[in-house]
């Protein structure tokens, strides 16, 4: 801290020193600096404002800092910009942990790094769009202003309808942050103005012809043009689910093309393009690569993005705001695949609005189960699927491109430089023409306690559309709750369980009977702090709560149930008890669920044992239910001797019982005591419906008695 105390000594006595030289420079032609990236869609927004910049000033001169290693290295360096690189990494959140103490040292050099920038380059105008990589130029620049050293105007772009962390964080010391969407401006009342999405030139129209010319490949001719892509460092699932897909698209290779953009992604985590070779030989291993070739072509990026739009009928892509905008731009139809659990849900918004302007279809990532892993997945079948039912239609897709056209906004660039030159050529106020997208989704937290207040107020009659009051809409918050199950974090898993359960996803049983039987042991210092397998006692006992919820019963769900009765948790031995009454029409009278219930009778924790008898009173068929329960009469919890009576009364209510003489000699000798006050004596109350049913089951076998007495003399005398 005092080393970097130092350097900020030394970097502001420079600072005061060469104030005087930057206010004087900026009579000079102008300089800008341009930051924001780690994908295209915070790159390509900043090279568009660059490109309208220079047609307006052909002198003005410009410098890109971003960080290395990311998608600016590649893409800036293309486009001719001078490039320079500062330290940072995304922010992992305020928990105390190594990856926040790494995100501390790193962005603090990086600002170090972004001060001498600054210093040496004098800008008139810092324009940032976004990402992490832009944190460290911002706050340096705001920081050297707010000691009156750099006398420098920030903007920043905001490309989302919810903005991203860094934005949300700096914008309010900007001089104005730029928006896309109208709802954004709550977000900064007091700087934002909303002026669209500036698209490059280079994302033109371009004749087919002119563009087949440039292509890097042949295209063959009478082909239906398919542009897979998943943004400019692509998408795992996209890409995955479109090799996957290509067994089944080959059988239509005489019709269809494929132009596959892999990305960029070059992490520790995922490097796109090797993946895709890898899954490629490991999917078809008798075929040769090139046996693809005729049908299928993939590349990591295309520059000439233009040109593969041109020869393109279908786009399938994620719904970025600027993928989005492309589209608009050249009135392409589209498959969009939105990327779920972002902040604001904005891929799914944008993806939403696009569907119901009519411009695109919607194919929502899902959770699957691959080699005995629950994993976040495309369907690729589903995906082949989609993709041959549109291209089968022509109509539908001319549709699509018409009203692609009209989508979103246009001029956004001549709306930004009305802001930067401080003209007002345009009106950027209110009277906008805005895209409806909906309303806001709900956020998982929401979502969660709206449901569980409605299942709680009347649980026969559930219904989760009427909930959120759409199809649509719960088919996305589906696949969202779905999504949450292949989080590392069991907290999130365990929201995510319930929410499968309460929109009742009956496709994601067999996942959820995965998690509840796996086995996977946690290290000793997750052990030490209460873990036991890597799906906590939480979440297995919340999956048994989900799968009563959904109501599907069949063999596999059975056999995971009765599995669970001997779960080494103990709330989840009681749940499955618990749940027992729901699917008590399957299980009654089968003695393997009978013997388990009997074994729980014995069980060490006296909450399993209350729910073991009330359960036993719903599957019970025979004499050994009803003395397992009497057997419990002096049992030490007055709340066992009460659920043993509760199951007695059920054993009555369903006519399995010996003769009531015998009940209630039994009945008597149960210890009716409770050692804490209660407004209602539970256990009497229980003791006395029993004595009553009993009575009136007496009552009604004498007035039978008499009836056929009756009926003897009736017939003796005629």
């Amino acid at each position: 801290m005092i080393s970097l105390l130092g350097v900020l000594a030394v970097l502001l006595a420079a600072g005061v020193l060469s104030a005087r030289r930057w206010r004087r420079a900026l009579t000079a032609p102008r300089r800008v600096l341009l930051t924001g990236g780690g994908t295209g869609g915070h790159v390509n927004p900043a090279l568009a404002i660059a490109e309208a910049i220079k047609e307006r000033e052909p002198d003005a001169r410009f410098l890109y800092v971003g960080v290395a290693g990311k998608a600016e290295a590649v893409i800036v360096k293309r486009a001719g910009y001078p490039l320079a690189f500062v330290s940072s990494r995304g922010f992992p959140g305020m928990r105390p942990s190594p990856a926040l103490v790494r995100f501390v040292a790193t962005v603090g050099w990086g600002i170090l790094q972004a001060a001498v920038i600054l210093v040496r380059f004098r800008p008139h105008w810092v324009i940032a769009t976004g990402g992490y990589v832009s944190a460290p130029i911002v706050s340096a620049a705001i920081f050297l202003r707010f000691l009156r050293v750099a006398p420098v105007r920030i903007y920043m772009h905001e490309q989302n309808s919810v903005p991203g962390q860094m934005n949300a964080l700096l914008g309010r010391w900007a001089d104005r942050v730029l928006l896309t969407f109208p709802q954004t401006l709550s977000y900064f009342p007091k700087n934002g103005v909303v002026v669209g999405y500036p698209v490059r030139h280079a994302i033109g129209a371009v004749p087919r012809e002119e563009a087949l010319q440039r292509l890097g490949f042949r295209l063959p001719p009478q082909r239906r043009v398919v542009f897979v892509f998943g943004g400019s460092q692509g998408a795992r699932t996209i890409n995955r689910a479109l090799v996957e897909a290509l067994g089944h698209l080959a059988e239509h290779r005489d019709r269809l093309f494929i132009i596959h953009g892999m990305g960029l992604a070059r992490s520790e985590d995922y490097h796109a393009a090797e993946d895709t070779e890898r899954l490629l030989r490991e999917l078809y291993p008798d075929q040769t690569l090139d046996s693809f070739s005729d049908f299928y072509y993939r590349q990591d990026y295309f520059h000439n993005i233009a040109d593969v739009y041109a020869v393109s009928d279908l786009v399938v892509c994620r719904s970025g705001a600027g993928s989005l905008n492309e589209l608009a731009r050249l009135g392409k139809p589209a498959l969009l695949i939105p990327k779920a659990n972002l902040p604001g849900d904005h891929q799914v918004m944008n993806a939403r609005a696009m569907k119901q302007a009519g411009a695109a279809e919607v194919l929502f990532e899902d959770v699957l189960l691959a080699d005995g892993r629950v994993e976040i997945r495309v369907d690729s079948r589903e995906l082949a699927s989609r993709i041959l039912s549109l291209l089968d239609d022509e109509e539908r897709l001319s549709q699509m491109a018409l009203r692609s056209r009209g989508f979103l906004r246009r001029k956004a660039t001549a709306r930004i430089l009305s802001e930067l030159y401080q003209d007002r050529l345009y009106d950027n106020g209110y009277a906008l023409q805005t895209v409806e997208s909906g309303p806001p989704f709900l956020s998982n937290a929401q979502l969660l306690r709206r449901l569980q207040a409605a299942h709680a107020s009347n649980p026969k009659d559930y219904d989760p559309t009427e909930v959120v009051g759409d199809l649509d809409d719960l088919t996305y918050y589906r696949h969202r709750a779905a999504a949450l199950l292949a989080s590392p974090s069991w907290q999130v898993r365990n929201v995510g369980v319930k929410l499968v359960g309460l929109t009742r996803y009956e496709a994601k049983v067999p996942a959820l009977l995965h998690m509840l039987r796996d086995r996977t042991p946690v290290g000793r210092l997750k052990r030490l702090l209460g873990g036991d397998f890597e799906q906590v006692g939480f979440i297995r006992r919340n999956i048994v709560t989900a799968l009563s919820v959904i109501g599907r019963f069949d063999s596999s769900v059975e056999a995971a149930l009765l599995e669970a009765l001997d779960d080494p948790y103990y709330e989840v031995r009681a749940e499955v008890c618990r749940v027992v009454p729901n699917f008590a029409q399957h299980l009654a009278g089968k003695d393997a669920w009978v013997e388990a219930l009997l074994r729980r009778l014995r069980d060490p924790s006296f909450e399993v044992v209350v729910e073991a008898a009330k359960a036993l009173g719903e599957v019970g068929v025979d004499g050994r239910a009803l003395d397992a329960l009497v057997g419990l009469k002096h049992a030490f919890h007055w709340q066992v001797r009460n659920a043993a009576l509760m199951g007695i009364k059920r054993l009555l209510d369903r006519r399995v019982l010996r003769p009531c003489e015998e009940v209630l000699r039994d009945v008597n000798r149960f210890l009716l005591t409770a050692p804490d006050f209660r407004p209602t004596f539970t256990i009497r109350e229980n003791y006395n419906a029993i004595v009553n049913l009993c009575r009136r089951g007496n009552m009604g076998r004498e007035e039978a008695r008499q009836g056929r007495s009756d009926l003897e003399v009736s017939r003796k005398d005629a």
